[in-house]
């Protein structure tokens, strides 16, 4: 019998006989190009051929002609099941795949919407597909209860379709770890696709991790590397390092040399953002910090220099010993300067004397107290400390004779404020944060620079007795200390900034340790178990056991699912420690392109699982 499906070659008719029923005549190569089609719509070709050859869908021609048809693709799939069977699979995956492609092709956005971003929202669009392709095709290969059988289909593709995106993912990640362990494939490529997973995890995008770089370099941060940037990545760096590679030795000396700077960093650090200069003499500095204090004060108040006061109501200072040292010192001075200053008789004898001279005695009272205090320890001898308690008395008189240069006084810092900020600076670390803050908050801009200025001294010095390890545990050990130190910061961005920098150098350091300041233990076991793998499976060839051959295989793909090759290994170090801002942007240039990439073909799998309910099902 002529087989009439258009186009299609007739055979002989081939005939199968059953105790149960009569055979079916039926042309193989129709059934074959049937079978394609019938996976292609889902199950309905039978229906949509009826359809075609007697221009009806209803009614009894076209029923007689769809029975028909049903009755040669059964007798072809009992005849030749391994032949229908696949080809009505390749049929069903036609237009799942041919999806695929289009979607390949689609815009970021559309594919973020057709594919999601998470995987919650990937489980729940693959439900949905194989739920729409489970319940079209239990509909289209049902020949009767057509409603029954897309109910089963929809379920039973729903709940298929639902779990295809965490095998996939799942099964995918097993495969590429195991075959990139073993050095199969595009090693850079499998780097890169680790890399961007491990950003993912410290929640951080390409573009984001490129901006977080850049902001390090614009704070002075030196060697700024993506392996500092969070905890996860650090890891990775771990990973990669513990793996025996060509990159390992340089690795190790790149952070180590880092950790080495990391003091002479800090140090010009502060100098930059406190406003110094770290190649001046810092008490050369600090003794023109004292003259452009008392130059400006004269500037902004000449009147209270100029206005005489009663010599009477000064005499009980000007008789005692340490005023006499005072004034010679003051005298000196003033002879350095060009300057002339009366004898102390002649001036203890005038009925007036300006608040010029007295100022200049009491720069003399600063001066002799300078050379009782120690130049290292700042301490001051009790016989200091008794003389500054006199200047304090004598400089409180002045102040109640003359209210402009009690203004005067207040405004601007004479050289004992300047030399008790440098002081309070040095020993910044030991002060009462509470106490000091307050005493920072009423200092003037040239104390707050005395106080930075002392700062760095001390921290000079730490970093000169520095033996190793983190040097940023060196400058701020508590919050409280950070707040205080930002008091003594004129411009706060600036105080930020180097805040932001200490915080970059701590994270560096948490590489270093991460990397390589631990144990050799964990590389020395993975190439122990390498060692161990080899050995137990030429145990079992020898022995002959194959059972004990598929069971060390497998525990050593099971191992490797988890391992990178050394390939991997320096192509991710290289990522990792890269300093060079071209080829960090290189990088995350094409990182960002693999995050661009949605998984749309979770939902190409979750319907060809669909269209499988009921090809199966048939």
């Amino acid at each position: 019998m002529a087989d009439k499906f258009i186009g299609v070659p007739v055979e002989e008719p081939k005939a199968s006989t059953s105790v149960f029923e009569p055979a079916v005549p039926y042309s193989g190569a129709a059934e074959t190009v049937r079978a394609g089609f019938q996976g292609l719509t889902l199950g309905s070709f039978d229906e949509i051929e009826a359809a075609l050859r007697t221009g009806r869908i209803s009614g009894s021609e076209y029923e007689k002609l769809r029975d028909q048809l049903r009755a040669q693709q059964g007798q072809f799939g009992q005849d030749y099941p391994n032949v229908k069977t696949p080809i009505e699979f390749a049929g069903g995956m036609a237009l799942p795949l041919g999806f695929l492609q289009k979607a390949k092709q689609a815009s970021t956005g559309t594919q973020s919407m057709l594919a999601g971003e998470r995987l919650g929202g990937q489980i729940a669009r693959g439900t949905a597909v194989g739920a729409t392709t489970g319940a079209l095709s239990g509909a289209g290969y049902a020949t009767k209860d057509t409603g029954e059988e897309a109910v089963k289909g929809s379920i039973f593709g729903g709940a298929l379709g639902g779990t295809v995106p965490v095998a996939i993912k799942g099964a995918g990640s097993l495969i590429r770890n195991v075959l990139n362990a073993s050095g199969v494939g595009d090693q850079p490529a499998a780097a890169s696709r680790i890399l961007a997973n491990y950003l993912q995890k410290d929640n951080l995008t390409p573009n984001e991790a490129m901006a977080a770089l850049d902001e390090l370099r614009r704070i002075g941060v030196p060697n700024a590397t993506i392996a500092d940037l969070g905890e996860n990545l650090r890891g990775l760096a771990y990973n990669a390092y513990a793996v025996s590679s060509k990159a390992k030795t340089g690795t190790q000396n790149f952070l180590e040399s880092r950790l080495i700077d990391q003091k002479n960093d800090v140090v010009k650090a502060l100098a930059d953002k406190a406003g110094l200069d770290i190649n001046s003499n810092g008490y050369e500095r600090l003794n023109k910090l004292i003259e452009e204090q008392s130059a400006d004060a004269k500037k902004a108040y000449p009147a209270a220099y100029s206005k005489d006061v009663y010599a009477k109501d000064f005499r009980q200072f000007m008789d005692r010993d340490v005023f006499k040292k005072a004034y010679k010192e003051a005298v000196d001075r003033a002879d350095v300067r060009g300057e002339t200053l009366p004898p102390l008789d002649v001036l203890l004898s005038d009925r007036r004397v300006p608040t010029d001279v007295m100022h200049q005695i009491k720069i003399g009272l600063d001066r002799v107290i300078e050379k009782e205090t120690d130049a290292v320890t700042g301490k001051v001898t009790g016989y200091g400390r008794d003389v500054i308690q006199v200047k304090n008395d004598f400089n409180k008189l002045l102040t109640q004779k003359n209210d402009a240069y009690k203004i005067a006084n207040e405004k601007f810092a004479d050289s004992a404020k300047i030399q008790d900020a440098f002081q309070m600076g040095q020993k910044y670390q030991k002060l009462d944060p509470k106490e000091a803050a307050a005493k920072i908050k009423a200092f003037n801009p040239a104390e707050k620079e005395s106080f930075r200025m002392g700062m760095m001294a001390d921290i000079n010095n730490r970093a000169g007795d520095f033996k190793g390890g983190d040097f940023t545990r060196q400058v701020f050990k508590s919050d409280n200390q950070k707040g205080l130190v930002r008091l003594a910061f004129e411009d706060q961005a600036k105080y930020n900034d180097f805040s932001q920098f200490i915080k970059a150098m701590d994270q560096q350091s948490k590489t270093a340790k991460k990397v390589i300041g631990g144990s050799e233990t964990a590389p020395r076991l993975a190439s122990q178990e390498n060692a161990n793998e080899i050995a137990q499976i030429a145990q079992n060839a020898a022995r002959g056991d194959a059972l004990g051959i598929l069971r060390a295989t497998a525990g050593a793909l099971y191992g490797r699912s988890k391992g990178i090759s050394g390939e991997t290994s320096q192509a991710l170090q290289q990522r990792l420690f890269s300093t060079n801002p071209d080829e960090q942007r290189a990088i995350m240039a094409e990182l960002q392109k693999r995050t661009q990439r949605r998984p749309v073909g979770l939902l190409s799998g979750s319907a060809i699982v669909g269209t499988s309910t009921g090809i199966l099902g048939d």
